[in-house]
């Protein structure tokens, strides 16, 4: 019995005879990659940045601005903020003694 050699290798990925080896075929062509842009200079961001605000600021208003900023004052002086800015200037070691004293109080 002869085996064909035109049926050699025939399917996925297995060659036929007028086709060439993989070796000897020809790499693809890289894709060529996007130029890259230069990064904006610290100017460029802060010109940027100014853009923006006042962009925010004529879609906002002045009004709704001003409560924004009434809104955040009187949250930065309310009495949880208050008791967060002073236990955070404590010693972290005597509140966590006295969270824990605290705990076993509970039981």
């Amino acid at each position: 019995r002869e085996l064909s050699l035109s049926i050699l290798f025939t399917g996925s990925g297995f060659f036929r005879e007028n086709e060439k080896m993989f070796w000897s075929r020809k790499a693809p062509a890289k894709k060529s990659e996007p130029k890259k842009t230069a990064p904006p200079s610290s100017a460029e961001i802060r010109a940027q940045a100014l853009a923006n605000a006042r962009a925010a600021r004529e879609a906002l208003g002045e009004d709704t601005i001003q409560r924004i900023a009434a809104s955040l004052s009187q949250k930065k002086n309310s009495p949880l903020e208050q008791a967060k800015a002073r236990l955070q200037k404590l010693d972290k070691d005597r509140v966590a003694e006295e969270i824990l004293i605290m705990l076993d109080d509970k039981d």
